[in-house]
């Protein structure tokens, strides 16, 4: 025999419940398909170009310009996602007991892969190809232990706009860039260490990586095979946004002032890289002018979902003081990046 029960009649503690649980998973798979899903390229071509031959060389020279959006948007993205794990070298992982408190300020670079880059970006343009991409991080460091077994570390920096150098890019060029990275980190210390005594700590980080590039150059001349731009005012700009979870594995040595370290990390994250550029001049194609004009290309990407980080380096300790240096190689990208911070120990 099936028994029909008349929803009215159900209890309310089964009843919206059970709602609130589908609304909550609907919507975290909403966020997660936005921030995972891939994005083509979106460009648009605005001159007045009437003869065909001519508007077809244009539109390939727009697609020349979108590849290089794109792989821009890709290894910038990846370059800065990963230097947001570079800046707090940890090497006596154990804090010690209730309020044991750690405090400091560290910096860390990695470089995106360029010669990637280059492979993916038609050889007529490679001259707008940067020679090298930097991607920094700062953040303060701050910890606490809890018990000798237990301790909670977190890093931040506000996402705040920094003005860049732009003598080695040219006159009539203005940058800036702005990151934020947040970041928290419980750990528990299987090895408590000590004194000329190793230690191992078993970890779990939940982080969050935001920022934008922009760089504006006026009065340049653009061109690729027979299309060219002249008096172009060029804007590029990229963002990231990321959120990353995983377990890190740690093991240290204590040699009293000096102490060296290795580790693993395992890295899920989500979330997505986006770049546009923008060129605006007076074209000529086939030596046909016509006129200004602009191209502007939209481009994003998804994060990948899983990486790999190899981190070793060592720490000096002068009673409260500590300096502490940090290299880490990201096995998914093959990236490299170094760190450095100083921290005061209570």
């Amino acid at each position: 025999m099936v028994r029909v029960v008349n929803s009215k009649n159900r209890p309310r503690s089964l009843k919206y419940p059970t709602r609130t649980v589908c609304i909550i998973t609907h919507l975290f798979l909403i966020f997660m398909f936005l921030a995972v899903a891939p994005f083509p390229a979106h460009a648009k071509l605005y001159f007045n170009i009437p003869v065909p031959v001519d508007l077809s060389a244009a539109q390939e020279f727009d697609t020349k310009y979108t590849q290089l959006a794109r792989a821009l948007s890709r290894y910038y993205g990846e370059a800065m996602v990963f230097a947001s794990h570079l800046s707090a070298p940890i090497a006596r992982d154990n804090l010690g007991r209730f309020p044991s408190l750690y405090v400091g300020f560290g910096a860390g670079v990695s470089f995106g892969n360029v010669i990637a880059l280059r492979k993916e970006v038609d050889s007529s343009i490679h001259e707008n190809v940067p020679s090298y991409l930097a991607a920094p991080n700062m953040s303060f460091n701050f910890g606490m232990g809890f018990t000798r077994l237990w301790d909670l570390r977190f890093s931040f920096f506000p996402n705040a706009p920094l003005s860049l150098n732009t003598a080695n890019l040219g006159g009539n060029t203005s940058a800036e860039i702005r990151f934020g990275t947040y970041r928290a980190r419980l750990g528990y210390h299987i090895w408590e260490g000590g004194t000329l005594k190793p230690g191992l700590t078993l970890a779990g980080f939940a982080s969050y990586t935001t920022g934008k590039l922009r760089v504006e150059r006026s009065n340049l001349d653009v061109s690729a095979n027979n299309v060219s731009l002249t008096n172009t005012i060029a804007r590029f700009n990229t963002e990231w946004h990321y959120l990353g979870i995983g377990p890190e594995l740690r093991a240290w040595y204590d040699l009293m002032f000096f102490h060296p370290f290795i580790g693993y990390s395992l890295g899920l994250q989500m979330g997505y890289y986006a770049t546009g550029l923008y060129l605006g001049g007076d074209i000529t194609v086939n030596n046909n002018p016509y006129g200004t004009g602009y191209i502007e290309i939209l481009e994003r990407q998804a994060a990948r979902l899983m990486s790999h980080r190899l981190l070793f380096g060592f720490e000096v300790s002068l009673f409260f003081f500590e300096v502490g240096a940090e290299a880490q190689v990201d096995l998914t990208t093959g990236l490299v990046g170094v760190a450095f911070a100083t921290a005061f120990r209570f």
